[in-house]
């Protein structure tokens, strides 16, 4: 039986449909320039006719496709790993195609990666930069892409980014802890660029409080067994400190597992999923990644349609206090 997909044209829906060719376009490629009425016999004549857009060629002849390319920085993270799949079910939401792929918090391979797909006719790049991403390098990716920066903010690009609001997350976690009691209190963050704005958060909550903290310690990566060596290290050499702010609740159960009396004086500045189901729980602020999803594919879309966007886009966080055992 032939295929009738193959020799049905889009001038054949426009004729079922009773529309202009345009319209019949304009359903296509999801414009909201088409009313609904209208848009409703396209769908029910591509649907009767059983015609396929060839979305290939349609990217061929504007020079623009459907294809959004997501790169991660650490897929390994579960919290990374959620924003991916709720950024890729906002994108195909919005009728956009979804290419998730991870740079292994590797800046030559997040280098790499996003020259290699520069080949095909993406439409946009979210990408969430790992540390040391160069701003000239971002910006220049941008005057030639849309291009939105996820949960990470790289210093003095001008591309638009959406971002928790970490400076926040650090600042109400570190208050909650000092206002328990004053302490001798150290942040433990890793090399990622959230940590930056989390060590500036817990910086000014201890300038409030009049508090010297100790010298920041940064990890190599944000892992249990990391954490674990580093603060039996920092404790043996200095066995006054008594309260911990750890950049996420990963980092916080490796200083438990290294200082189980401090278990009363750990707090995370991030939840990440998975991790937080592990006892203890510990105090910290929570990030809803389907909310940076869903702003970050507005703003794409903002992009696309006017060539404009937001350069800087913080998502609250919010303040959850460990229970009192």
């Amino acid at each position: 039986m032939p295929n009738k997909a193959k020799s049905v044209t889009i001038f054949d829906v426009a004729h079922r449909a009773g529309v202009s060719k345009s319209t019949v376009s304009l359903v296509l490629t999801q414009s909201n320039k088409v009313a609904d009425k209208s848009k409703q016999k396209v769908l029910q004549a591509i649907d009767e006719l059983g015609y396929v857009y060839n979305r290939d060629a349609a990217a061929m002849r504007s020079g623009r496709s459907n294809l959004i390319v997501v790169v991660i920085d650490d897929l390994t993270n579960p919290l990374m790993a959620q924003l991916a799949k709720n950024t890729e079910q906002a994108l195909n939401d919005a009728s956009f195609q979804a290419i998730i792929i991870s740079s292994n918090n590797s800046l030559e391979c997040q280098t790499q990666l996003i020259n290699n797909l520069k080949e095909y006719k993406v439409a946009a790049f979210i990408i969430c930069p790992v540390a040391n991403t160069c701003a000239k390098w971002l910006d220049n990716l941008a005057a030639n892409y849309p291009v939105i920066s996820l949960m990470h903010e790289v210093p003095y690009s001008s591309a638009p980014c959406v971002l928790p609001d970490y400076n926040k997350a650090s600042h109400v976690v570190t208050l909650q802890l000092i206002n328990e009691s004053t302490k001798n209190i150290l942040f433990i963050g890793d090399e990622s660029l959230s940590s930056l704005a989390l060590t500036s958060g817990f910086n000014s909550a201890c300038k409030k409080h009049n508090i010297t903290p100790e010298p920041v310690i940064t990890l190599p990566q944000s892992s249990l067994l990391s954490a674990q060596q580093v603060v039996t290290n920092t404790l043996l050499n200095n066995p006054n400190v008594n309260a911990v702010v750890c950049a996420n609740s990963i980092i916080a159960h490796g200083v438990l597992a290294a200082a189980p009396h401090l278990k009363n004086n750990i707090v995370s500045c991030l939840h990440i999923p998975e991790i937080t189901q592990m006892q203890p729980a510990f105090t910290g602020a929570t990030i809803n990644t389907q909310e940076l999803a869903q702003r970050s594919i507005l703003i794409l879309q903002e992009q696309l349609q006017t060539h404009t966007a937001p350069v800087k886009t913080l998502v609250n966080v919010n303040l959850q206090i460990r229970e009192t055992p």
